[in-house]
């Protein structure tokens, strides 16, 4: 057998998560389209924008949120027509912007042709490195792949048309922006293994793990939006791949590189990079401790103890992007969004420009200076209203007041992982340590992390109605509780073959989310509203969960046999991944400053197949 190159080396020992991410976006190409969701993401294309011209990125140009006149819409003006994210997203989106502006108005045809190539990539990879795959009942399903790949590259140029890139309002940012998100998303897909492969050792079982993660969150929405979640939600996962690692095999070198990531965290969304390094920092001291780093010689000890900053390698983007628009490097770019600024006065120091556009001032007056400034920013963002901290935790968890998908409704496995806690008590109570203890401790202190940083705005995120579809500023909490969740079912559901069980996954969520999308096309549940939607799938969640636990506690006490369960939980799963598709895709048509569905074919199956109506009621 020939020597195989260093390439098809890497190749053959990384190949699910090469699959796991041509995959996933080959998924999120399929079903998006490049628009804006949200008046939110007028921020950071226009940031891009500006960017991309070599202009400042403070106030903003124009280019969306505005009138035609040049005076700047409702949105802008009550921010004082003023960009304050972070420049995170819109400086790693620069490379989209570039590639597509060497196609012009035809740069929709280079993801034609990438989509086209994923699946063949996949068939081939799979023939080449895994050829005990390739075939399915003596039929060599690679072959049929690569010539449903080359009918859907036909398909697609005879629907094809070409998107304005050239003209002055084309909104080529939104496309860059949204592009780079589903890289993210890939990215995301793939540390999500990763982290399940560190955890169960298992590579099926860790397949089971990424379809349940990535169903049971919002991923996939956030995917096909220019919102940042998703890149908080990828930073996110790589502070937990990178500690996870160093709790399972103890390198100190995956230790520095999660709280680099944490410090990368922190310029993606300053307020949860905070709560985030404190609960890691916390959690990495005290679990040093208990691996006797008392009983280490000094410098050994002090060696350790300094991996925490590392944080500050990552930070200083952040730093650097604070100084340059607040002009205080330990004071971020939300700060110009404050509602207790006004404008400045004459000659006091200001962000913005001085002068008024149209009526709107362009400025807000600059922090104080140094500590006191930072510290004014944190006294100001975690002060909680105790008063309804219950009712909103509960509301948020269960029923927004907004009407909204709620945390549960959208990952269920956040039930199972809460069930997870009881039965590591009852370990103890038996004397047992129960397996993966501290990756378990580690999983509960980055979810609570996520939820202190937005302390203070809970209230809000249980009754706002802007926040939608789902609580979304709580979104990376999908990610340790789903990952709590999967360890629960392995404990619950365990007896299961891991093979058996991602193939059956894989088929019940490939057939029920279009069965479900159908049926709910035809039934029209609710008036066919989408508050209705949103409380049809919310039901079907909770009576699919409901059902579940029923059946885990009735398999424990009459010994009824592990496949109904592991049935419930596949369809559990299916839902919430089903309302992903629906947001997605059919939703799509609710965008606005961007382009329609990014493959031909779809667009054209969508335009004659699927009507939705009532979207002024979204």
């Amino acid at each position: 057998m020939p020597e195989q190159g260093a390439l098809s080396c890497l190749l053959s020992k990384n190949l699910i998560p090469v699959l796991i991410f041509l995959f996933a976006l080959f998924l999120t190409l399929t079903f998006s389209n490049p628009a804006l969701f949200l008046n939110d993401e007028w921020i950071t294309v226009n940031q891009l924008h500006q960017l991309g011209e070599g202009h400042q990125v403070t106030v903003n140009e124009g280019k969306y949120g505005t009138f035609l006149n040049g005076t700047a819409g409702p949105y802008f003006q009550a921010r004082h027509n003023l960009l304050g994210y972070t420049m995170m997203l819109p400086v790693l989106s620069l490379p989209a912007l570039w590639f597509f502006g060497l196609f012009g108005d035809q740069f929709r045809l280079a993801i034609v042709l990438l989509w086209s190539l994923l699946p063949v990539a996949m068939a081939v990879l799979v023939d080449a490195y895994r050829p005990q795959y390739a075939r399915w009942h003596g039929v060599r399903w690679t072959w049929l792949v690569i010539a449903a790949a080359f009918i859907g590259l036909l398909a697609n140029l005879t629907f094809y048309y070409p998107w304005p890139l050239t003209a002055p309002d084309a909104p080529i940012e939104t496309a860059a922006v949204i592009f780079t998100n589903h890289l993210l998303f890939a990215a995301l897909a793939v540390m999500i293994y990763l982290t399940c492969r560190a955890i169960f050792e298992d590579t099926w079982f860790s397949i089971f793990g990424t379809i349940a993660c990535i169903s049971c969150s919002s991923y996939v929405f956030w995917a096909s939006n220019a919102k940042d979640h998703m890149l908080l939600i990828a930073m996110t996962a790589a502070v937990v791949l990178f500690l996870v690692r160093y709790i399972r095999y103890g390198g100190l070198r995956d230790a520095a590189l999660g709280f680099a990531f944490i410090g990368l965290l922190a310029w993606a969304r300053p307020e949860v990079g905070f709560t985030v390094f404190v609960f890691a920092a916390l959690y990495y001291v005290g679990f040093r401790v208990s691996r006797g780093l008392l009983q280490m010689p000094p410098l050994n000890a002090v060696k350790a103890l300094c991996i925490p900053l590392a944080t500050l390698l990552g930070a200083i983007p952040l730093l650097i992007n604070n100084a340059l628009v607040t002009g205080n490097p330990l004071v971020p770019t939300f700060y110009v969004y404050e509602k207790r600024l006004v404008a400045g006065a004459p000659g006091e120091e200001i962000i913005g420009a001085a002068e008024a556009v149209n009526g709107v001032v362009q400025s807000v007056p600059g922090p104080s200076g140094g500590i006191s400034g930072f510290l004014s920013v944190l006294a100001n963002h975690f002060s909680p209203s105790w008063s309804t901290l219950p009712g909103d935790i509960f509301g948020i968890l269960f029923a927004p007041a907004s009407g909204n998908m709620s945390l549960v409704a959208v990952s269920p496995l956040i039930i199972l992982a809460i069930v997870l806690l009881p039965m590591i008590y009852l370990d103890y109570r038996r004397g047992e340590r129960p397996p993966h203890l501290a990756v378990v401790a580690f999983l509960l202190v980055i979810a609570c992390a996520v939820w202190v940083a937005y302390i203070r705005s809970l209230p809000g995120l249980n009754a706002s109605h802007g926040i939608v579809p789902d609580i979304r500023y709580l979104a990376p909490f999908y990610l340790p509780a789903g990952l709590l969740g999967v360890y629960a079912i392995s404990r619950l559901n365990g007896t299961i073959d891991p093979k058996r069980r991602t193939l059956w996954q894989i088929a019940v969520v490939a057939v029920s989310a279009p069965a479900l999308l159908v049926a709910m096309m035809l039934i029209q549940p609710y008036d066919g509203l989408y508050a209705g939607y949103t409380m049809f799938f919310t039901q079907i969640t909770f009576v699919l969960l409901a059902v579940t636990l029923i059946l885990i506690v009735a398999r424990k006490q009459f010994g009824i046999p592990d496949a109904w369960v592991a049935a419930a939980l596949f369809l559990l799963i299916a839902v919430p991944f089903t309302w992903q598709l629906m947001m997605v895709f059919f939703y799509s048509v609710a965008k606005f400053n961007g382009y329609p569905l990014w493959i031909p074919l779809v667009e054209t199956f969508f335009q004659h197949n699927i009507g939705v109506s009532g979207l002024e009621n979204l």
